[in-house]
């Protein structure tokens, strides 16, 4: 995939869940149904794992994130669907930035160091500091890695 397309009111809403969920990182999904995308937001679960176990959870929401199960469950069962595909995954860094960081890497490929979705984009946004700031990355299966793609926004 050389870039993935948008609309703008999708890009939007996914700039908006990261201004709402600022300080913390959100979480959620795209899913394209008949031509058209369908966002899923998720909750962040990650401040409550980290107050019940913060040895396995050592990062709170504010840098991390963890969506809520039965949510991402819907989201796939939504891609699943004729006519419709999964699209993305989109989360927000709170703090630094969209880049695709080690721990996005890491969460994207485990356990076993190869993608859990391959033809999904992997869409970071900030907080919205910056306006419109967003980043997608793709698997390159030739390369092993993820690679950033560009983003056309259309509307």
């Amino acid at each position: 995939m050389e870039s993935l397309t948008l609309d703008r009111a999708t890009l939007d809403a996914m700039l908006a869940h990261a201004r709402e969920a600022h300080p913390d990182e959100c979480c959620g999904a795209v899913v394209r149904r008949g031509g058209r995308d369908v966002v899923h937001r998720f909750t962040n679960i990650q401040n409550e794992l980290h107050a019940k176990d913060p040895q396995t959870y050592p990062r709170t929401a504010a840098t991390a994130y963890t969506p809520r199960q039965n949510e991402l469950f819907a989201a796939q069962r939504d891609g699943d669907q004729p006519g419709s595909q999964l699209l993305v995954f989109y989360h927000s860094h709170a703090i630094n930035g969209a880049y695709f960081s080690d721990e996005d890497r890491k969460k994207a490929v485990e356990p076993w160091d190869e993608p859990n979705y391959p033809d999904v984009t992997y869409l970071v946004v900030s907080d919205a500091r910056e306006v419109g700031e967003a980043k997608a990355f793709c698997w390159d299966e030739s390369r092993r890695e993820f690679v950033e793609v560009a983003i056309e926004v259309r509307g």
